[in-house]
């Protein structure tokens, strides 16, 4: 139950943009942005899911979630602390995707398996401190490296470099004296 406080204050710290210490504050938030509430049934799934004889319990906390917020996130997925999520509307994330901490996801974010890839049932690993866009799709074993950005509506085919700025379908990293003046 520590880790579970643990993650959720890095949560409630990236969704207020400062710690919150009152439960009056974090009780507001939860009640008040829809992303926050995503933010904690997805927490409430990770711990039932972390216990097999919990999985149906899990399975349960993902619809209500879906129901709630918009946001899927199927049992299995891997997101670290101070996850934002603005506008969970549209986000789903697969089983085997993983984001690390304090990742900035706007609405109708996807990261998923790429169909058809062969070797199995790949999903993306996307870094620490990463902005992904709104209607961002990310599919397949790519791999987007810590503190990029993905501009909006942009599909990640390809890995994309730490500290990148990627645009476009398919993306592709936009020049350094580019990416300065936007």
């Amino acid at each position: 139950m520590g880790a579970f406080r643990v993650v959720w204050a890095a949560d409630l710290a990236a969704a207020a943009g400062k710690p919150v210490r009152s439960p009056v504050r974090a009780l507001w938030l939860l009640l008040a942005k829809p992303g926050v509430l995503a933010v904690f049934l997805l927490r409430v799934q990770e711990v039932l899911h972390a216990h097999r004889i919990l999985h149906p319990a899990a399975h349960l906390v993902r619809s209500l979630a879906h129901v709630l917020t918009g946001a899927d996130f199927v049992p299995g997925c891997r997101i670290g602390p101070g996850l934002r999520l603005e506008h969970p509307g549209g986000v789903v994330f697969g089983a085997g995707a993983v984001l690390g901490p304090d990742g900035f996801v706007c609405q109708r974010v996807t990261l998923g398996e790429r169909l058809g890839e062969r070797g199995g049932h790949a999903y993306p690993v996307v870094g620490a401190g990463v902005f992904l866009g709104a209607g961002v799709t990310v599919l397949g074993g790519v791999r987007i490296g810590d503190g990029a950005r993905v501009g909006a509506g942009a599909v990640v085919l390809d890995d994309v470099p730490a500290g990148a700025l990627a645009v476009g379908v398919p993306a592709h990293p936009v020049p350094a004296k580019r990416n300065s003046e936007l």
